[in-house]
């Protein structure tokens, strides 16, 4: 858990709202001096490898008639040979139109992607193992589809020659095919009307989505969103029984209340993809866009968050710490991989939920397993791709220096992570493409009130 508690809530009205905005604005530039060029310090004579997660199954998953087999593959081949070809018009004529609104049209579609690798040669494209699958929620709507096909995709795709020549790239960078592996690829057969044949539509297109891993661009970005990411611990019934638990804990009736006034405010839930392809290649973004977080990967994260969620079509990034799956009180792998196969999603909170400065001080070779073995850990069981970090406890961005954070965002960067949240201290709703391992988030406080909620937010009722 987060030692962290809010002294006291926001002041209410207008003036909170503009000392948040000054305070995000600073944050920013602060952040933007610590992490300005922090990914080209990288070791690149020690290569970390990027394990290509397992799919995991799902209880959804059935068997698929020969004629509905072969009918998806031929959309699959036809989707990513005309995105080989650069042929965007067929790619966007393919998608299903309820994923063609989240774009501001198709010109936007195609210049999207002919951005996304533009540092990279795409030489093909491997199809895996087809299965039907009975429901699938698209993260970035919540909308859910029944009797779907998903086909396995893996992109083999190399840097370009002067991508190569830039010192201290990512893994990912380097070695992009290594998390271009098995993406899901989803379609969908939508009957025809008067008569009309029935035809297939692309729900995700695997690794051409906004979805897929994402990939920092090797060139400096300079871009700003507002996105405010909201940080909760425990939602829960139970009572607390000391001051902490009482910051940490929310109770249902007062999140629902909460995301009652987000939806009637019009705010849209986001990935951390939507929100890395908005910062990085000017991918589109919803009004008002949110991320919701949830710390620690309690028990009843499932029992409460989850539902609650769900009941008002909204997305969630639960932080797991991996070393307690399982224990009473947190969540369990199944519990975990039914959530993320409704809409939700995942991240590393370590193995221990330690302090990763104090840690890397102490050995960097612990803070590497810390590191690495969450996130392997939770791809292999969940089958999906963590590029995301939660610092436990904030640190070393609370108290730490800024050499030892910068000692830390490098050690990220190196394990392939592209992402990582703080735990404020710094507070804001300004997300900076120049700090990626230094996004700001809203603390929610069990202890405040309704309009301190509201009054932490940009988007507020008139």
């Amino acid at each position: 858990m987060s030692g962290a508690i809010k002294k006291s809530g926001p002041e209410p009205g207008t003036k909170r709202h503009k000392l948040l905005i000054v305070v995000s604005i600073v944050s920013v530039l602060l952040v933007a001096i610590l992490a300005g060029g922090i990914i080209r310090l990288l070791n690149v004579g020690s290569r970390v490898t990027v394990q290509a997660p397992e799919r995991a199954a799902t209880n959804h998953e059935t068997p698929v008639s020969g004629q509905h087999q072969a009918e998806a593959q031929a959309v699959a081949q036809q989707y990513m040979t005309a995105f080989l070809k650069r042929q965007y018009s067929e790619v966007w004529s393919l998608l299903n139109p309820q994923v063609q609104a989240i774009w501001p049209g198709e010109a936007a579609f195609a210049k999207f992607w002919q951005l996304r690798f533009h540092d990279y040669t795409v030489q093909g494209f491997l199809l895996g193992s087809i299965y039907s699958l009975s429901r699938w929620v698209n993260p970035e709507t919540m909308r859910a589809y029944t009797q779907v096909i998903l086909l396995p995709i893996s992109l083999q795709i190399e840097p370009k020659p002067v991508l190569l020549k830039q010192a201290g790239l990512p893994p990912e960078d380097l070695h992009p095919s290594e998390v271009f592996q098995d993406l899901p690829f989803i379609v969908q057969q939508v009957s025809g009307q008067n008569k009309q044949q029935a035809r297939w539509f692309v729900l995700d297109g695997g690794p051409v989505d906004l979805e897929a891993p994402v990939l920092p661009p090797a060139r400096p970005v300079h871009k700003v969103v507002q996105v405010p990411i909201l940080m909760y611990h425990h939602i829960s019934d139970v009572l607390p029984t000391n001051l902490l638990d009482w910051s940490l804990t929310v109770t249902p009736a007062h999140f629902s209340q909460q995301l009652d006034y987000l939806k009637a405010n019009n705010y849209h839930t986001i990935t951390f993809n939507q929100l890395f392809a908005a910062l990085y290649y000017n991918g589109p973004l919803p009004q008002h866009p949110i991320i919701l977080t949830f710390d620690d990967g309690y028990e009843d994260a499932y029992g409460f968050a989850f539902p609650i969620l769900q009941a008002h079509g909204f997305s969630g990034v639960f932080y797991i710490i991996t070393g307690v799956v399982g224990w009473k009180g947190y969540l369990n792998w199944i519990q975990i991989r039914g959530m993320l196969a409704d809409g939700m999603q995942a991240g590393s909170h370590t193995i221990h939920h330690v302090d990763i400065g104090a840690t890397l001080l102490y050995s960097p070779t612990v803070a590497q397993e810390e590191l690495q073995q969450s996130q392997a850990r939770l791809q292999k069981e969940l089958g999906v791709v963590i590029q995301q970090f939660c610092y436990p406890s904030g640190e070393p961005f609370r108290h730490g220096s800024l050499a030892l954070q910068q000692r830390v965002v490098v050690l990220l960067a190196a394990d392939g992570y592209v992402g990582a949240t703080t735990d404020p201290g710094q507070t804001g709703v300004i997300q900076s493409s120049d700090a990626p391992f230094v996004l700001l988030r809203i603390r929610v406080d069990g202890r405040e009130s309704f309009p301190e909620f509201t009054a932490s937010l940009p988007w507020n009722s008139k």
